[in-house]
């Protein structure tokens, strides 16, 4: 079993995302982020960025930016522990890693024996995907979706850290960058009713579809519709675009969130494990 490191996104893509587009909602991220580093190589320091295969067949893909967690593929045991050996040796202050449940296990334990530190599971999330909404029966709270302004920078970078912190994210999360990033591009998106009322945003466009990301709703106007609306409309908006798919991730151990988004025509299609190895 051989491993290929890649100098640059676009290498990588030409290897890599035949393999990956077999199954493009599972790993929708991945090709988001590699397809925007292509677009950006400076985005990126020195990421990591490889394949796995053998007899020219790639069999599993890696792709690590820091500070984040390395993304891999769905693959059999050996790719997968393939790509953990070479990453050891690459990437040795990896953080962790994330991917379809069993594959990123084989991660983890192939990475554990290198290492002898025990993995410890993080979030458990799940992919859901819809071609089209259907609310249409669901009553729609007062207000409209619009994009998120810098008036706005204030009271959206408030509910990012809140938003962080109720999601434990172990990750530092500059949140004043991060909403100012996603209003200078277009992406934030907040419903309006006399003011914000819930944001979400769109990322990670893949050739066929988008990633919805960012939901949430402040304690005090949860239960009204507003996280169900934003949603809806940012979706039916992504699709008119002429996406074909919308993804989103759902925490497993999140209670009514999942209901949210099964009502307006998502529907699960793959689960994602998240393994901290250090």
């Amino acid at each position: 079993m051989s491993v290929i490191r890649y100098t640059s996104a676009h290498a990588f893509l030409a290897a890599a995302e035949p393999l990956l587009m077999m199954a493009e909602a599972e790993n929708n991220l991945i090709i988001g982020v590699t397809r925007g580093l292509a677009r950006n190589p400076s985005a990126a320091n020195s990421p990591y960025l490889a394949t796995s295969g053998e007899d020219e067949r790639v069999l599993a893909c890696g792709a690590y930016i820091a500070p984040f967690k390395l993304m891999i593929t769905r693959a059999n045991r050996e790719p997968i522990a393939a790509l953990a050996r070479d990453a050891f040796t690459a990437v040795p202050g990896l953080e962790g890693v994330t991917g379809p449940d069993r594959s990123a296990a084989d991660f983890a334990a192939a990475w554990s024996k290198l290492s002898g530190v025990p993995p410890r599971i993080g979030m458990r999330l799940r992919i859901h995907e819809t071609r089209g909404v259907t609310d249409s029966g669901l009553s729609r709270p007062p207000g409209r979706l619009r994009k998120a302004m810098e008036d706005d920078l204030e009271r959206l970078c408030a509910w990012t850290e809140t938003f962080v912190a109720e999601a434990k994210l172990p990750e530092k999360v500059d949140a004043k960058a991060v909403v100012a990033g996603g209003i200078k591009s277009g992406r934030l998106h907040v419903w309006d009713d006399e003011g914000p009322a819930s944001m979400a945003a769109w990322a990670g466009k893949t050739p066929s579809g988008v990633r919805l990301n960012f939901v949430y709703t402040p304690p005090e106007l949860r239960g009204q519709g507003y996280a169900t609306a934003c949603v809806s409309a940012l979706t039916g908006q992504q699709l008119e675009k002429g996406n074909s798919f919308c993804w989103l991730y759902t925490d497993l151990f999140a209670g009514a969130s999942p209901n949210i988004f099964k009502r307006i025509g998502y529907r699960p299609v793959s689960d994602v494990t998240e393994y901290y190895l250090r």
